[in-house]
């Protein structure tokens, strides 16, 4: 992603700092959103979750690979309307396999251990996003784009 610096370190705090994201998918005009522990890679070019191959989320990726995800550091509190950071996120996802499956893995687990025995389950996909732009929203009606 191609971003000056003070852009991409705040963006880094926030992908480290948060560690659920939303995310949204559609499938036949309908829409689906729903929490997930994610990671972003050190470029911000790709995102990282899980899920089971059984669960909506990922028969809404099969039917249509184009996701957007929302991270935000809100604390809950009335000033967050004017002081939180959010990122939302446009991309293609995809069910990694072999190699990059093994890639994906490691680098979400080393995020999320607790996550280990769900990650490493036979009917567990690791889902890697493409991500393709993102709108940073701060300080209330401020927004930046950032484009692959």
């Amino acid at each position: 992603m191609k971003m000056n610096d003070v852009l991409y370190r705040r963006l880094r705090h926030l992908f480290d700092s948060q560690l659920i994201a939303v995310l949204s998918t559609s499938k036949d005009d309908q829409p689906y959103v729903c929490l997930v522990s994610f990671v972003v890679d050190e470029e911000m070019d790709f995102l990282i979750f899980s899920t089971r191959r059984n669960r909506l989320k990922y028969h809404h990726i099969e039917a249509n690979p184009r996701v957007s995800l929302i991270i935000d550091d809100r604390r809950n509190i009335p000033v967050d309307l004017h002081e939180a950071t959010s990122v939302t996120i446009f991309g293609i996802a995809t069910d990694t396999k072999d190699e990059e499956k093994g890639i994906c893995t490691d680098l979400l687990l080393s995020r999320h251990q607790n996550l280990t025995n769900f990650v490493n389950h036979p009917d567990t996909a690791v889902i890697k996003v493409d991500i393709e732009k993102m709108y940073v929203v701060s300080d209330f009606e401020s927004v930046k784009v950032v484009e692959a």
